[in-house]
């Protein structure tokens, strides 16, 4: 299929979340009205039937059939590759298009194209605001009070949960620092400045890398409250220690390329006090109640994996 120029190209990797990736791509052409956009989905080569099924019900879509799994930025490097508009939207199987937050994301844009990044806001399924949209840069502060469970502990404070912007509601527009790869919009010409998406990390962290690389470009993500999602994340992984370490992989990746060198074991260390604290109390939590005994062993698979999440992807 030959794409045509569109003012959007939209790029879903998608990886054995079949039903998940239909309801998303029918979102996708339901809500968007407005705004005139090629979508290419990159199958990372599912094994639940996912490509056939999307072929089957989108004919329109440019479909890729990976021969195998490249993970996000792969998939999504594979799916750029493939198109040629003057944007590039990076939205995930496992979300749902609300009353036509793409149009209004590409119109945020539109009105403020300095930027070079925007995002929205995501939602849980219950349509409660999720806070994962965007995160403040790693520092000591942060990695700290993140291990201390002092973020968790005071979520809606900016000092202790800075990590996590804890005391913006998600009702106004704000610059941040990282934005969420699962509704991510970029511009072309940043994406070619950038290289896309570095394939060193295979899942988790790469748009938090193309984040803080465009920073040093001048640019600084926008995130505008009119376009929301539903974002259920996590949903192709079958295990929350298979999440964890891919996760914790990122988090080590990002610290090695982005933190001061001298503050790199420190926030290393960090990282592994966070894993203690979660083992050691859900362990304790264990004792009283009982259901939480298989968290506990999932943290204890984390921390027996830490020679392999320490060195971050490029391992």
């Amino acid at each position: 299929m030959n794409l045509t120029a569109q003012q959007l190209d939209i790029v879903m990797v998608s990886y054995n979340t079949v039903d998940l990736t239909i309801r998303a791509i029918e979102s996708i052409y339901k809500e968007t009205v407005f705004t005139q956009f090629n979508l290419i989905v990159v199958d990372n080569n599912s094994h639940d039937g996912s490509a056939d099924r999307i072929a089957k019900t989108f004919p329109d879509c440019h479909l890729i059939r990976n021969p195998r799994n490249t993970g996000f930025s792969g998939g999504v490097n594979l799916g750029a590759r493939q198109s040629n508009s003057e944007n590039v939207l990076l939205i995930n199987p496992d979300t749902v298009v609300l009353d036509g937050a793409i149009d209004k994301l590409y119109q945020f844009a539109s009105k403020h194209p300095k930027q070079g990044i925007w995002g929205g806001i995501t939602l849980n399924n219950d349509m409660s605001i999720n806070t994962h949209n965007a995160w403040a840069k790693p520092s000591t502060r942060t990695l700290l009070f993140s291990a201390l469970g002092l973020s968790k502990a005071f979520k809606k404070s900016c000092f202790f949960n800075q990590a996590n912007y804890g005391c913006w509601p998600r009702d106004t527009q704000k610059e941040v620092d990282m934005l969420q790869g699962c509704f991510f919009l970029t511009t072309r010409n940043l994406w070619d400045q950038l290289g896309g998406l570095d394939e060193t990390f295979f899942m988790y962290g790469e748009e938090s890398d193309y984040c803080l690389k465009a920073a040093k470009l001048g640019y600084r993500p926008l995130v505008t409250p009119q376009a929301q999602i539903i974002h259920h994340g996590g949903a192709s992984e079958v295990s929350f220690s298979g999440k964890m370490i891919k996760l914790l992989k990122g988090k080590v990746e990002l610290v090695n390329r982005h933190s001061p060198s001298w503050k790199i074991p420190l926030h290393k260390a960090l990282l592994s006090l966070y894993v203690i604290n979660q083992l050691v109390s859900y362990h304790l939590i264990a004792l009283i109640k009982t259901n939480k005994k298989p968290q506990a062993q999932e943290w204890k698979k984390v921390i027996q994996a830490h020679s392999s999440w320490i060195k971050g992807w490029n391992n």
